[in-house]
């Protein structure tokens, strides 16, 4: 394996990811890929699946790189690892800054392939990518952050902490990362539920309880298959609200007067 051609490879495929150009990426990736997100749950295997959560996402981010360093692990006849260390500021619609001093680790491996003559030859794939987020060091610790807590973390990763943010776990594994203030209402669909949003609709993997016993501060629970954003609420009658957006959300008819009263008190 040529190492130095891959570390080169492994930095020009990153910069081109993070200006939303994947393709190079998807063109590097091993059919049987795991990726390894930098949060829960977020692991994605083979190419077809992660290709296909690629293509769903519709983020409208922007992102600048800095202090980019690539190094060579270690290799082997067939096989390789780079890690590329780096900070990132990701740029959002409602005009938040996040910034994250991430590391990202590519294990390459060698397979191969037949040209149109049938004649073999190898290409270095993508067998595994594992992101991680960097926890801000206290030199009181050797090897386990003990005494993370004692930094501001906030700080440490906000430029502009001003919207708050809440996840979701999308279909196909992948995940969603949504602005409170442009959620207009979640509504259950069969083994799924559909996240209604001011600019865009998401489906998640995540059930209508499940979801609103992780925000019950966010949601309001107002039919068995609906939870609404009490805040987005443009007026509303007999079983039914009128949302900002012109969305229109069902409301129990036993539970309506409770729940109207419960809206327009803490409103």
């Amino acid at each position: 394996m040529n190492t130095s051609e891959i570390v080169a490879k492994s930095v020009s495929i990153l910069r081109s990811y993070y200006q939303n150009d994947i393709q190079p990426f998807i063109d590097a990736m091993h059919p049987d890929i795991y990726w390894y997100g930098p949060c829960e749950g977020q692991i994605i295997h083979t190419k077809e699946t992660l290709e296909k959560a690629f293509m769903q996402e519709q983020n409208g981010l922007t992102f600048e790189l800095y202090d980019l360093k690539s190094e060579l692990l270690w290799k082997d006849k067939d096989s390789c690892e780079v890690v590329i260390t780096f900070l990132v500021d990701t740029y959002y619609p409602d005009q938040k800054v996040i910034r994250c001093d991430q590391r990202v680790l590519l294990s390459w491996r060698q397979i191969w392939q037949k040209d149109a003559e049938g004649r073999k030859y190898q290409v270095p794939m993508i067998r595994t990518c594992f992101i991680a987020n960097a926890i801000p060091m206290d030199l009181r610790d050797t090897i386990y952050p003990v005494h993370f807590t004692e930094t501001p973390l906030a700080e440490k990763f906000s430029v502009n902490p001003s919207i708050k943010h809440v996840t979701f776990k999308g279909k196909d594994s992948s995940l969603l990362y949504l602005a409170e203030n442009e959620i207009v209402f979640v509504r259950s669909i069969g083994h799924y539920t559909q996240i209604h949003c001011l600019h865009d609709n998401f489906e998640s993997s995540e059930g209508i309880t499940a979801i609103h016993n992780k925000y019950p501060e966010l949601f309001v629970r107002v039919h068995k298959s609906y939870l609404l954003n009490p805040w987005l609420v443009k007026s509303m009658k007999r079983f039914e609200a009128a949302m900002v957006d012109g969305s229109r959300v069902p409301i129990s008819t036993r539970k309506y007067m409770e729940i109207k009263k419960n809206i327009s008190e803490n409103v």
